[in-house]
């Protein structure tokens, strides 16, 4: 069975400072939205890009949109310097109240830039957006001991601090809501045979955390399959931008890893990186 650091799940809020807001487009207060705030005033002349969007590999990523629209709204969506798609935005209701709206796009390896605009109206406005990249698979080593899963767990930490603390950046603290958030997402993979980000029913891993009472502002999350030791893992998840992305974030205050077996005996591991609101 081969190993894979699969899908790394990258959350990217739009009033980040990186980002280039242009035209009078500008961050406003919004109490339901990821981080706290939105980026209005996207249309006519206003413009939001979000830079930094990084892919192992080139290739289709999911890319979901939050979003608030009081009714429904267009955007100019565009990928680096492709030719813009149209995408509709249905009404959310209310200022107040975000959506979602998940598309295919087409990235480079390295960085991506992924701009919204609408020169013949108003676009809604940007909460975040979701970027979910594909990874290389790599060969499992030897099977580890039974019952170590926990110090697994905790050796992971650990890894995690030593690139961190290499890369210029502070240790992340190991979070109780956030491994418990972890450990339930590997043990429902382990057990219902699903390998993704997001739960059969469609629950993704930003709400997942939040249901485990991590109130956050910023978050991603690696997972992986079939590796047998915390640095086989580890090698795994450097060796892919996406995953390395997550786990060299500065901004990135808190983990919790999972670690579930299935019952053919492949591991389970998953990462949630976050920091509180």
């Amino acid at each position: 069975m081969a190993a894979s650091a699969d899908a790394a799940t990258t959350t990217y809020e739009a009033e980040a400072t990186a980002n280039t807001l242009a035209g009078g487009a500008h961050a406003v207060s919004c109490r339901r939205c990821s981080g706290g705030s939105r980026v209005t005033g996207v249309g006519g002349a206003g413009s939001l890009t979000v830079t930094g969007v990084v892919a192992e590999q080139a290739g289709t990523a999911k890319l979901a949109v939050s979003y608030v629209a009081a009714s429904t709204r267009t955007a100019q969506l565009t990928v680096n310097d492709a030719g813009p798609a149209l995408t509709t935005f249905p009404g959310t209701r209310s200022t107040t109240r975000p959506g979602t709206v998940t598309v295919d796009v087409t990235l480079v390896a390295g960085a991506n830039s992924i701009s919204f605009g609408n020169p013949d109206g108003v676009a809604p406005d940007i909460d975040k957006i979701v970027v979910t990249t594909a990874a290389a698979p790599s060969d499992p080593p030897t099977e580890p001991p039974a019952g170590e899963y926990e110090a697994f767990e905790a050796e992971v930490v650990t890894l995690v601090n030593a690139e961190r603390a290499t890369a210029g950046c502070a240790a992340v603290t190991r979070e109780d809501r956030l491994t418990a958030a972890a450990r339930a997402h590997s043990a429902d993979m382990a057990a219902r045979g699903y390998f993704s980000h997001t739960t059969p029913e469609g629950v993704e891993f930003a709400t997942r955390i939040t249901q485990a009472g991590y109130v956050w502002r910023t978050a991603g999350e690696n997972i992986a399959k079939g590796y047998r030791t915390p640095q086989d893992v580890m090698t795994g998840w450097m060796n892919s931008a996406g995953h390395k992305a997550n786990i060299l974030n500065c901004a990135f205050h808190d983990l919790g890893v999972g670690v579930a077996a299935a019952s053919d005996g492949t591991l389970l591991w998953t990462q949630d990186f976050a920091t509180l609101l």
